[in-house]
């Protein structure tokens, strides 16, 4: 018989051994683990981990806390990104509480659930680029930075340039915004750099580029004024007529009503609205001024439902609209009176606009009509005017009287580059580090900006081969990129060595391992336990003691000299441990040991015969055949994982039960420890 067929059979026949390990001194800690449990729900399972588990695992609260206390918060953040666990971040302590997430597939086993928890990690200590540039390290120089870097809140570009260089002056942001930052702390600064100085004398003309005619798809310029503002966008006019400046995370605090801009982009439309995909164009200050706003439409029920009829998306309208407020969580809806035909919907206000906007109350509203869409209210269908507010009653007359200011217009690029604290001072981190730029990206193919899945391990040896085509045999680079898992998006570090040939993934190529460990619970706490209990009823026909003895007796044939001798001419029993395939259990009877061997046992006494059979097992045999069933089973950290047989042996007269433990002390390497057939002797 097949070892691996036995082996097969034995897995399936595994109870697991629920008490041999303590409670870790990390989790009694740690109080309030996630979610609950429901006790009758005992299961024994299989689960490999996901990407979004290591990213869980990263961000799981507890673990947290646990990396701050022991000082390894950056090896945690690049268990997220790596997707492997590495030696600070280790197994034992940090699973369980990703087990006991309330995100996790199986939290809410009961005790006496087990895991088998097959996942990645290496036993290679990181590198500390690696360590610094994962997580939420990003940093966008801000227009106060740009300010600041000008020196002047006038006269300014939001961009570095020649006269005004990044390099010199990142440090500088750096050490103001992050004054409590530590030795070792890395950041990804994201900047513009323009190839020229701006010109602070240059005269503002507005264009008269946007109208009805637009066609979506084509490429527009536009120099117009950010006449209003909501959390998603701006709305930017010019000569010709208004559009919709749209991003899910635009970033409406760098922008105020009255400021000068040139967009250029491309013009999309959604329902029956142009717009322009703020992600996809270019949005540059140029300075500053005071707007007047036209005479706005009236916004009627019967102008609206008509307006919704429009089949070709149209530039957005200044307009004014009456109604009372009904604020239903984040819906704030305009009710027309005497009409259930359409309605207004303010389109992600501002907290300023929130906070002028009451319940039930009558309003008047100025701002730009954008666009429709319809919706079922009691049966009805309603036409939903989308509108971006500029005014509430007449609150804001007299905004946006500034002086003029001369933000200089200026051509630039966006650029990312890596930093980091010596524990006194910023400075670029070294030429070992580089950071992919938008353009690289582009390149790819990846329009979102960021990689995910298993494209950094595709693309990446390709960008450094093209980068440096010079490279020498063992040169390292340190790659940082966005990566976009669990739902966000984060840097992420890579190592890369070039081996003459090609460059390749460090860490992975020397030792990032796929390893399956037991986790069992036990008084509600996870626990790493890869011991295993093997129950073997006795009897014949019994496919679980057979697919154990059985390898028993082919060791005999295969190691023992002359163990042809002690096997049986059916070949499943042998009687140099008395190991039964057949009976499933260890045969003992002396006499029949004797009259197989005599040669081996006819000197000895009845005591003799089976105690010589017995250590052949715990010495040997045992040993022997648990290195064949369980090659893999590793001792953790300073846990010895045991294999515990509760068996049968016969000495006839007597089916006794009997529990022998053998301790794993390395990798498919075992010892015996114990085994109820000695008791007798140990009372001795």
């Amino acid at each position: 018989m097949k070892t691996n067929i036995s082996r097969a059979l034995l897995i399936g026949g595994v109870a697991l051994a629920l008490g041999a390990c303590s409670e870790d001194a990390w989790n009694n800690q740690l109080d309030g683990f996630e979610g609950g449990v429901n006790p009758t729900d005992v299961q024994t399972v299989k689960y490999e981990l996901t990407d979004n588990d290591y990213t869980r695992l990263a961000e799981n609260r507890f673990n947290k806390a646990l990396a701050k206390a022991e000082g390894v918060e950056a090896e945690l953040k690049a268990v997220g990104s790596n997707k492997y666990l590495n030696p600070a971040i280790s197994a034992e302590k940090y699973i369980p509480n990703l087990l006991k997430d309330s995100l996790f597939s199986y939290y809410t086993l009961g005790d006496g659930s087990a895991i088998n928890l097959t996942y990645r990690e290496t036993d290679t200590d990181l590198p500390a680029e690696m360590k610094g540039l994962n997580g939420d390290v990003q940093y966008t120089v801000s227009e106060r930075d740009y300010q600041e870097a000008y020196g002047s809140t006038k006269d300014y570009a939001m961009a570095f340039s020649p006269s005004y260089p990044a390099a010199t002056l990142i440090p500088g942001i750096l050490a103001d915004v992050f004054d409590d930052a530590t030795a070792g702390e890395y950041r990804v600064v994201k900047y513009n750099e323009a190839d020229t100085d701006p010109d602070f004398g240059q005269v503002f003309e507005m264009s008269d580029a946007i109208s009805s005619g637009l066609t979506v798809g084509a490429k527009v310029e536009i120099q117009g004024i950010v006449t209003a503002l909501c959390t998603r966008g701006a709305i930017v006019t010019d000569k010709g007529g208004s559009i919709l400046v749209y991003s899910s995370s635009f970033p409406a605090d760098n922008y105020h009503v009255g400021d000068q801009v040139k967009v250029n982009g491309a013009v999309a439309a959604y329902k029956n609205c142009l717009q322009i995909d703020y992600n996809n164009a270019t949005m540059v200050k140029l300075g500053e001024e005071t707007y007047t706003y036209p005479k706005p439409v009236e916004l009627t029920a019967d102008y609206l439902v008509k307006a919704n009829k429009n089949a070709d998306p149209v530039p957005a309208v200044y307009a004014h609209i009456t109604g009372t407020m009904v604020i239903d969580g984040n819906y704030y809806n305009v009710v027309l009176d005497g009409s259930t035909a359409a309605r207004g919907s303010v389109y992600n206000p501002t907290d300023a606009v929130k906070a002028k906007l009451t319940d039930g109350k009558k309003v008047s509203l100025l701002g730009y009509f954008t666009q429709t869409s319809t919706s079922k209210v009691d049966d009805n269908e309603i036409v939903n005017a989308n509108f971006v507010v500029t005014d509430v009653a007449d609150a804001a007359k007299a905004a946006n009287h500034r002086s003029a200011r001369r933000v200089a217009s200026v051509a630039s690029v966006q650029r990312n580059a890596a930093y980091v604290f010596d524990g006194s001072k910023w400075s670029a981190a070294g030429s070992d580090v580089v950071v992919l730029q938008p353009a690289d990206y582009e390149a790819m193919g990846q329009s979102k900006g960021n990689l995910s899945g298993s494209l950094p391990a595709e693309f990446l040896p390709t960008y450094l081969s093209r980068s440096f085509p010079y490279a020498q045999k063992d040169d390292i680079k340190f790659v940082a990129y966005l990566y976009y898992s669990g739902g966000e998006t984060k840097y992420a570090c890579t190592q890369y060595t070039f081996t003459g040939t090609e460059w390749m993934d460090t860490i992975k190529s020397n030792g990032v391992t796929t390893v399956t460990n037991q986790f069992v619970l036990r008084d509600g706490k996870w626990q790493l336990d890869p011991s295993i209990t093997l129950n073997l009823p006795a009897g014949r026909n019994q496919p679980v003691s057979q697919a154990f003895f059985q390898p028993c007796v082919d060791w005999v044939l295969a190691n023992v000299p002359d163990g042809a001798k002690y096997v049986t001419s059916y070949g499943n029993n042998d009687y140099y441990t008395g190991a039964s395939a057949y009976q499933g259990n260890f045969d003992f009877r002396a006499s029949s040991a004797k009259t197989q061997n005599p040669e081996a046992y006819g000197s000895m006494s009845d005591e003799e015969v089976v105690r010589t059979e017995q250590m052949h097992f715990e010495q040997e045999v045992g040993p022997g055949v648990l290195a064949q069933l369980y090659p893999d089973l590793a001792p953790v950290g300073e846990l010895q994982p045991t294999v515990t047989i509760n068996c049968y042996s016969y000495n006839g007269k007597t089916t006794d039960p009997q529990t022998i433990v053998f301790k794993c002390v390395a990798k498919g390497k075992y010892e015996f420890v114990s085994a109820t057939w000695n008791k007798e002797e140990e009372a001795e």
